[in-house]
């Protein structure tokens, strides 16, 4: 049997699947960003099983929001 951190993973695993279907009957933005997740977690690299991840992918993402910012509010010559 899978230990729920493997199956936490991004992918399609049958844990992945019920949060989606729960989150689904709750709130469906929930389970858009859910699946969003299950397809392109990997890719971004965040994985909710290794709890790491999320510190460093929050990080790169604050970072880029800062530097969006930063560019909106550039005077423009």
């Amino acid at each position: 049997m899978n230990n729920l951190r493997q199956q936490l993973a991004p992918g399609l695993s049958g844990v992945n699947i019920g949060i989606t279907v729960l989150l689904a009957l709750m709130a469906w933005p929930l389970a858009l960003l859910m699946l969003a997740y299950i397809f392109f977690g990997q890719k971004v690299g965040l994985d909710l099983g290794r709890p790491a991840t999320l510190v460093t992918f929050f990080g790169r993402v604050s970072t880029a929001v800062r530097a969006g910012i930063e560019a909106f509010n550039k005077p423009s010559t």
